[in-house]
């Protein structure tokens, strides 16, 4: 590549320079794209197993740089096709053959540490942060364009003399493959940091105060826990907590109460045939069951005086489902399971504008949960479960968590600043536990 960039290839030393720059453009360009696909695919898979995958090749990768193993590396043989140079413009060839390298799939390989550079930005599950950092891949391409030139013309004759130090740097890349086993080895997986809270579900969450329900002595309650040394306080026949701040809104046996949780005063009782209170102080929010149907239902103002002023968000078949909503900060968010669909909607309350976060005909999307600025939700693949979260700025979806099997999988959901929490269940046991998600 290097004999490719000489004025006399290029037809002037400004027309060389200009080649040297499309090319080191588009080498940077179509690593980063490269990182950023496989940053954006180790998100989908989780890191957990993409940081094994990323040391189990890394070890692999050592012991063939050393000769201890013999690997073919899956690789294209084939160089940069030369007859670009006269067929096509200076900028398309010299662009392109910067992509061709940039890419590294398109072309040999000498040594295995490029996958080992595409298991790391798999690992890290983050396509903003692979492209920047498998970005270095290109500009490493285009450091070796420009670096023979820097000191003499003769761009061959430097390069001749780095192939002579290429035992060294052989050793050196080796060394480099060993430490990154054991970095890969040893980091916990990006992304949330996982405490079990003990026996509940239903979870929800206002700063540092969580609510959740709980079976006691055969009858569900509801219990808040606030920060230490204050004491839990329990609810007696209520269940599918909704926290915010001072007020816990719960269902019972007549419809829905909130509550001071701290007085203990009763704020607001609601009846009817009602569940799954999601609460944001004097708003409301609440399923609804009458003439046949199941509908989620709002409440703008529900210390008002007088009967409710009930505004209708959806409406489904009892047939479907709709699930336990969740009210923060403007957002309203709701699933609804059918039999061949899942989809889960969030709605600003303040624009009316309703936007599909998830929708599937495969698997499903079920129990979200929202902030001001995120929104969290369970998504049940035949492989597992799996705890997603999204920016409501962005389109990037984050997984939290996994688990893996059928034997126990993941439910309903809280969500807090930059904290989650999710029911763990699991069927056989009916044991459920409440876990905290640190992202």
């Amino acid at each position: 590549m290097v004999e490719t960039f000489t004025p006399a290839v290029c037809g002037s030393r400004s027309r060389q320079r200009l080649a040297i720059a499309l090319f080191s453009v588009g080498a940077l360009v179509a690593s980063a794209a490269l990182g950023a696909a496989l940053g954006f695919a180790g998100s989908l898979i989780g890191t957990t197993p993409a940081l094994i995958a990323a040391a189990s090749i890394a070890a692999l990768a050592a012991l063939r740089e050393t000769g201890i193993l013999r690997l073919p590396l899956p690789q294209s043989r084939r160089q940069v096709p030369e007859r670009w140079r006269s067929e096509l413009p200076l900028p398309f060839w010299s662009a392109g053959y910067g992509a061709g390298l940039g890419v590294g799939v398109l072309t040999f390989q000498p040594v295995a540490t490029f996958w080992v550079a595409c298991a790391a930005a798999l690992a890290l599950g983050r396509p903003l942060l692979a492209a920047c950092c498998f970005a270095l891949y290109g500009a490493g391409r285009a450091f070796m364009a420009v670096w023979p030139y820097r000191r003499e013309g003769d761009g061959p004759a430097a390069v001749e003399r780095l192939v002579a130090r290429s035992g060294l740097m052989a050793r050196a890349n080796v060394v480099v493959l060993v430490l990154a086993v054991f970095l890969f080895a040893l980091t916990p997986p990006a992304g949330a940091a996982v405490t079990s809270l003990g026996s509940g579900f239903d979870p929800s969450a206002d700063g540092r105060v969580l609510a959740r329900a709980r079976m006691a002595n055969g009858t569900v309650e509801v219990v808040v826990v606030p920060p230490s040394p204050s004491s839990p306080v329990t609810v007696s026949h209520a269940d599918a907590p909704s926290l915010d701040g001072d007020f816990v809104a719960y269902a019972d046996g007549s419809g829905i109460t909130v509550m001071n949780w701290r007085t203990k005063h009763v704020e607001e009782t609601l009846s009817g045939n009602l569940s799954n209170p999601a609460l944001d102080y004097p708003q409301l929010a609440y399923r609804k069951v009458e003439d046949g149907r199941e509908r989620l239902v709002l409440v703008d103002d529900v210390s008002a005086p007088g009967a409710p002023q009930e505004r209708s968000i959806a409406s489904v078949p009892l047939a479907d489902d709709l699930g336990r909503p969740s009210l923060r900060g403007s957002w309203l968010a709701w699933h609804r399971i059918k039999k061949h669909e899942t989809v889960i909607t969030a709605m600003n309350l303040q624009t009316g504008n309703r936007r599909t976060i998830r929708r599937t005909h495969v698997w499903q999307e079920s129990n979200p949960s929202v902030t001001a600025t995120r929104i969290v939700w369970v998504e049940q693949r035949p492989a597992g479960s799996y705890l997603r979260m999204r920016r409501f700025s962005t389109g990037h979806t984050k997984t939290l968590m996994r688990v893996d099997g059928r034997k126990t999988f993941l439910w309903t959901t809280g969500l807090t600043g930059r904290t989650a929490y999710v029911t763990r269940y699991t069927p056989k046991t009916r044991r459920s536990v409440v876990l905290r998600v640190a992202f």
